[in-house]
């Protein structure tokens, strides 16, 4: 077997590693996705959760990774799909369009977990949160927002969204919709030019 299609079947059993431990830290956090779990969801033997990803921490990394950048790519072509001169709005219907797909259930289920200080999954959380803020930045500046501090912006917004998702994943009665309308109104009236986006001070 030559190298090549060697490095076929280790890039195709990653895939199917990761694609099993998402589906199922989406349906039940971590505690899901154990080694075995992972192993008979894919069809690949528990060996190779060590093997390529090190341990099942490892691998729960390499999930995180791949969820933000699967919904970073969506969010991106959401966007691009609502025009240069989309504004706050654009962003806040792009994120209720990720979470609405049942993949995305990923982000909440690890994410209580991902704030322990003890938890493995932190600074892969705070580093993918971190370059998602960096995205609704941009967009604010691309598209010439009545924004002063596109960074603090981000981070409210960025705030707000995940307030509402995770509430909603908690307590499924709640309108997501009607609550995600009411953010945008709060934001387009904040950010019409009558006050200025963030208060003085830390």
């Amino acid at each position: 077997m030559g190298a090549t299609r060697k490095q076929e079947i280790s890039t195709e059993t990653q895939r199917r590693l990761v694609a099993a431990a998402w589906e199922l830290a989406a349906e039940g956090g971590s505690a899901a996705a154990s080694v075995q779990a992972v192993a008979e969801r894919s069809g690949i033997s528990r060996g190779s959760v060590a093997w390529h990803f090190g341990s099942k921490d490892g691998l729960l990394k390499a999930v995180i990774e791949e969820a933000f950048r699967w919904g970073t790519d969506f969010m991106r072509e959401r966007l691009a799909a609502a025009g240069p001169d989309a504004g706050i709005e654009a962003l806040i219907e792009a994120n209720f369009a990720l979470m609405s797909r049942p993949e995305a259930h990923i982000f909440s289920t690890l994410l209580i977990e991902a704030v322990s200080r003890e938890s493995a999954l932190r600074t892969t959380y705070a580093e993918e949160y971190a370059k998602i803020r960096g995205l609704y930045a941009d967009h604010l500046r691309a598209t010439g927002a009545h924004v002063t501090d596109p960074e603090a912006v981000a981070a409210a917004l960025l705030g707000g969204t995940l307030g509402i998702n995770i509430q909603h994943r908690l307590d499924p009665a709640l309108n997501r919709r009607r609550a995600v309308t009411a953010m945008t109104g709060i934001y387009t009236d904040a950010l019409s030019g009558t006050r200025p986006d963030t208060p003085s001070g830390t």
